[in-house]
């Protein structure tokens, strides 16, 4: 018997196929992301990195999204990244963009994972629990910040 299909089964298991991620405490990243937004409301510093918790998660985990979309959230992270605008004004303009019939998600029958080992992802976020965890989105956020600019 082969077991050229098991440890693919077990990468499978224990990672993000889009991310590259690992599983910790038998939560997906999703899940985990979730953790970390329930974290918020007890966490003033984290709440005040909500942007980037979400905008980190989603660009890790995009293939839900439209390729404009994508393309978007790319722009205004990086701009808010490097201080060029702030989140109020992406608020702003992302509302007129995305405002009435214009789609954000893809239908469900069209997301296909896109692959992509980061160096960070919200395993990392959340494995060493909820103290600190602000400064990890930071350095998440950084990171990701770091490997789009060299796309």
């Amino acid at each position: 018997m082969s077991t050229e299909g098991s440890e693919s089964l077990l990468l499978t298991r224990s990672a993000c196929p889009e991310c590259g991620g690992r599983f910790i405490d038998g939560l997906t990243c999703q899940e985990m992301f979730e953790v970390l937004l329930a974290w918020e409301w007890q966490d003033p510093d984290l709440l005040g990195v909500h942007f980037f918790t979400v905008s980190s998660y989603l660009l890790q985990h995009h293939a839900p999204l439209t390729d404009t979309a994508v393309k978007g959230l790319r722009t205004a992270f990086a701009r808010v990244l490097s201080g060029e605008v702030t989140i109020a004004q992406i608020r702003a303009q992302t509302a007129r963009v995305y405002d009435g019939a214009t789609r954000v998600r893809r239908p469900t029958n069209e997301i296909r994972p896109v692959p992509h080992i980061w160096p960070m992802t919200v395993a990392d976020v959340y494995a060493v629990g909820q103290a600190g965890a602000a400064g990890r989105v930071r350095a998440w956020a950084q990171s990701i910040g770091a490997e789009d600019s060299q796309e």
